[in-house]
């Protein structure tokens, strides 16, 4: 790894990252003053006015009345996968294809640095601002639960939600990783390093409208994952370390294939 070159790199994606955080922060904001432990019969009116099969596929079709299990539900069951998709997939593309579509990633390798030390370098980069993003949220719901609604959140299970939607976007932001090393082209990058993870995505929609179609979901990425279930106390263990596989396999593969292809520079 190359502390200069990751430097370099969070200089140029901070931004980026920043307006993730002020636009999830928002969200946390106002599902929180949405809350109102004294009066669930709101919530309950405001899916009543909805299909329940559109509200199924968007994960609201329970109402939970403690306040970890309400933002597991109608903060984590949704947003907080679609959001930090966008941020992965544009990430993904910029760290590896679209620097090389722009013939920038030439100046990387006339460095001293390795083709191999350049990709492992891009893709720590890649983990660590996932790993960043989730973290600024967990601290934002922490501190916000705790001026608005004190000593109403589970924070121990609140932390452990926070880190099963970590593994899973960082196993999206792999994926856009893997295409962006794969492919030298962005549009070949973005077809299939977004393409993917927006259809596992419509397959968890899918998959929870009905009985009928669990197959989809299950066969989605997003299919293992459960924000209620986990608040409510449910082992995922098991869970979590089939998200770190993927983020291990693809990592690892991204680099191999990365290292091996010819460049157009």
């Amino acid at each position: 790894m190359s502390m200069t070159l990751f430097k370099n790199t969070l200089k140029r994606n901070w931004v980026l990252l920043m307006i993730f955080v002020g636009v999830l922060s928002m969200y946390m904001t106002v599902m929180l003053s949405m809350y109102n432990p004294d009066d669930m019969e709101l919530l309950s009116s405001m899916i009543e006015l909805f299909p329940p099969e559109l509200m199924k596929a968007m994960g609201f079709e329970s109402i939970v009345t403690n306040l970890t299990g309400y933002l597991a539900s109608w903060l984590y069951g949704l947003l907080m996968l679609g959001f930090p998709l966008v941020y992965c997939v544009i990430l993904g593309n910029r760290l590896v294809a679209k620097m090389v579509d722009n013939s920038s990633f030439a100046y990387l390798l006339s460095t001293p640095n390795s083709r191999v030390r350049i990709i492992v370098t891009q893709g720590l980069y890649a983990i660590a601002s996932v790993a960043a993003l989730m973290t600024f949220i967990f601290g934002a719901g922490v501190l916000l639960s705790t001026v608005m609604f004190p000593g109403m959140l589970d924070v121990g299970q609140f932390m452990r939600l926070n880190l099963t939607t970590m593994l899973v976007n960082m196993s999206v932001m792999m994926i856009s990783f893997f295409f962006s090393c794969l492919f030298n082209d962005t549009k070949f990058s973005l077809l299939f390093g977004a393409g993917i993870p927006i259809a596992f995505l419509l397959m968890k929609m899918l998959g929870g409208v009905s009985e009928e179609g669990s197959l989809i979901k299950k066969a989605s990425i997003y299919g293992f994952y459960d924000p209620v279930k986990l608040v409510a106390g449910e082992s995922m263990v098991s869970v979590n370390l089939i998200y770190i596989t993927i983020i291990v396999a693809l990592f690892a593969g991204g680099v191999i294939i990365f290292r091996r292809k010819r460049l157009p520079l």
